[in-house]
């Protein structure tokens, strides 16, 4: 009789199909939300609400965009609950199609000039089903690689499905840059169509892939064991609420500050009369520099530990919060490219690969997709959403100067920093259904015991 295969086994055959299954959710999930975001700043304002003055027009387009993030706690209750239930494959499988399939009817909706006020509410709704689906999306993919991954590589491994988000933003990028080229009535007519009707061929590539990996071992063995919560959010936040809190004021810069370095700063560029190519070459180029920063940051947590890369991270984008916006002023192509390689790859993009690993090992496999989707997506519903027309706002109240605006982003950063250095090192803690949470040199606010909940599901 054949032996049941291990771990390591079902980790070697698999990992191929993994990696690429768990990157291209997040290369989707972030294309979605960068054409968004980019079709927010240039077209959507004029498309959809035509009627307001160009400032008012901005906001609104903004708003439609901050609307996604209010759905995404919802999405992380929804898919976090199907994935510590019911498996965390079938939550990839659900986030995924949700995803793909709002973006694409988003490049069919009619515009304001065609229905009035029905293209707007078609709008936001279709925004609203985008995020649910992106709410568990990328945690998703990172719990999976997590859980397979041998512990002394998870921090490198954990982090290769981030590199979907910079492959994500950057193709966003290059589809808008080109269609960015076309004569202003074609790109307003049927150019900005484009970016979100291809987003269907991207899923339909990332649903066969994802279809052919295996559930996670830890899920397999917590079904086995009998160890599933009834409602695994109820049971995370009666057991570590601090801790939640915690991670959720760690992943603060990648709920503001991103969105504002990649969202924002496009139209702030616009105003100053620097064209959409240049914006956009020179957010493909940030995103290029995340490519390389994040899984090297990954790999750098195996071996320095989880808390020092996080906060060296956070300390940087603190660092570079004013002289982004300095370099961005000049108006030289150059400088401004350096801009955003230095603050978006060097700084947001980097924190995916110190966070991955960090925020996995930090909950218990019972309810660890729970924790680490709300721990990401509270925040978001907070700050992201809104922090395109916070950027407004700041940069408005200063009459154009963006000082106010950076001193946000040194703040947002700096609290991250602080929640980092109280939150335990979790460096190669176990996360099978038995190792206990906070074990180690550093157990710190919110340690939980032994990883078994306490309701159990009789199956």
């Amino acid at each position: 009789m054949n032996a049941a295969p291990t771990r390591e086994t079902i980790w070697d055959e698999s990992r191929r199909r993994l990696i690429r299954g768990t990157v291209v959710g997040s290369l989707i999930e972030w294309y979605d939300i960068a054409i968004y975001g980019q079709a927010a700043a240039l077209v959507f304002g004029t498309l959809f609400f035509p009627d307001f003055s160009p400032s008012v027009g901005l906001i609104a387009a903004f708003a439609t965009f901050g609307v996604g993030y209010f759905a995404r706690p919802i999405g992380a209750l929804i898919f976090g609950h199907i994935g510590d239930r019911y498996g965390r494959r079938s939550a990839l499988v659900g986030t995924l199609l949700l995803m793909g399939v709002a973006t694409t009817v988003i490049g069919l909706l009619p515009t304001y000039a065609s229905v009035g006020l029905v293209a707007p509410v078609l709008l936001v709704l279709c925004r609203l089903l985008q995020g649910l689906g992106v709410g568990a999306e990328y945690v998703g993919a990172v719990t999976m690689v997590a859980e397979f991954a041998p512990a002394h590589r998870r921090g490198y491994y954990a982090a290769l499905p981030a590199c979907g988000v910079f492959l994500g933003i950057g193709l966003a990028a290059a589809v808008s840059g080109v269609v960015a080229t076309l004569p202003s009535d074609q790109l307003m007519s049927w150019g900005w169509r484009v970016p979100f009707l291809l987003s269907i061929a991207v899923v339909g590539i990332g649903l066969l892939i994802r279809l052919r990996v295996p559930e996670s071992p830890v899920f397999a063995e917590l079904r086995e064991a009998r160890q599933r919560t009834r409602v695994p959010a109820l049971t995370m936040v009666r057991t570590m609420p601090a801790r939640l809190l915690l991670v959720m004021i760690a992943n603060s810069p990648l709920a503001f500050n991103i969105y504002v370095v990649q969202t924002y700063a496009l139209s702030y560029l616009a105003g100053k009369g620097v064209s959409k190519s240049t914006s956009l070459f020179a957010l493909l180029v940030g995103c290029a520099v995340g490519a390389a920063a994040i899984p090297l940051v990954g790999k750098l947590s195996d071996r320095s530990g989880r808390k020092p890369v996080y906060l060296a991270v956070s300390v940087f984008c603190a660092l570079i919060s004013f002289p982004f916006f300095w370099l961005l002023d000049t108006g030289n192509t150059v400088l401004i490219v350096l801009a955003f390689a230095l603050a978006l790859g060097g700084g947001c993009l980097a924190m995916f690969g110190s966070q991955a690993a960090y925020f996995a090992e930090l909950f218990p496999a019972a309810y660890r997709f729970s924790g680490f989707a709300l721990g990401r997506e509270i925040p978001g519903a907070a700050l992201a959403g809104p922090a395109p027309i916070i950027a407004v706002g700041l940069v408005a109240a200063t009459g154009g100067a963006p000082w106010l605006l950076a001193v946000a982003l040194v703040v947002v950063a700096l609290a991250s920093a602080v929640a980092v250095a109280v939150l335990p090192e979790t460096r190669g803690v176990g996360l099978a259904p038995a190792a206990p949470v906070g074990s180690g040199p550093a157990a710190g606010p919110g340690a939980a015991p032994a990883d078994v909940p306490d309701r159990v599901v009789k199956q």
